[in-house]
Order: C-alpha cells, then structure tokens, then sequence
C-alpha cells in the first residue's frame, strides 16, 4: 500500500466552524497587564531595607509598606483595612524618585493582624509611570 503524500488542499476550510467554548489566552499575570515587582525585588534594587508609603484618606492618613508595585497599581501593608472602591492618595519614594498618585483600592485580604491592600494607581504622572517601569527593566536584566 503506497502512502499518499497529503497537501495543504486536502485540509477542510474553517469556514462556518463553530466553537463550543471561547478561547481565551492564559497567561501567568492573570488580569494584570503588568508583572508586580515584590518588594524584596525594589529593595535589592534600591539598595534599601524598606519602602515605607503614606495613603491618606478622606478622614486619616495611613501608614504602610510595600508589598509589590507595577506602573498600573501597587499593594501595601497596612495596620488598618480600608474599603474596596475607596479613594485615596499614596505618597512614597522608589531610591530618589518621590512618587504621588491618586489610586483606587482594589482589595484588601487580612495577614497575620494587618491587611494587604492592592491599588490602583488613578492619573499616575507619565514620568513616574516610566521611572517604575525602568526599574523592572533593571530587575529583568539582573536576571539574564
């Protein structure tokens, strides 16, 4: 029996195919569109041993640290939990850069008696923007 050499032709057009499902592309970051640098990633970059935050609120300023930061938001350690969808304004420094955004709270989840609360940064200035993304490139090159 001789083997019959196939073609591209003899593969069925996808015309009229139907789906059972949509496809949707996978990928490790989840809904961000941004890698999150852990804090352990900024301070060996840094060259510090903490990266302290402000958040202030309608009502009170919160101290906190970080936990991880992207150009599009960050999550902070904080003694005091606040309320998703809530308002606010973070001020911290990454090395020289001093950095203040508007954000919106995202979530909080409860660890070991404080709270990790994720922003997302709201009109972060371009250049901050930019300086955080920089500092990815650095820790993604550190790597290679």
């Amino acid at each position: 029996m001789t083997d019959k050499k196939m073609s591209w032709d003899d593969i069925p057009s996808l015309d009229g195919l139907k789906m059972d499902r949509e496809y949707k592309v996978d990928t490790p970051l989840g809904k961000r569109k941004f890698e999150r640098m852990s804090a352990g990633d900024m301070t060996s970059i840094l060259e510090v041993k903490t990266i302290r935050a402000k958040v202030v609120t309608g009502k009170h300023t919160v101290d906190g640290q970080l936990s991880d930061i992207c150009a599009e938001g960050m999550a902070l350690i904080l003694t005091n939990d606040l309320s998703v969808n809530q308002y606010v304004k973070i001020g911290f420094f990454l090395g020289k850069q001093k950095i203040i955004s508007k954000a919106v709270v995202k979530q909080s989840v409860p660890v070991q008696n404080k709270y990790k609360v994720g922003f997302q940064f709201h009109n972060i200035n371009e250049e901050d923007s930019k300086y955080i993304n920089s500092l990815y490139a650095a820790k993604r090159l550190n790597r290679l």
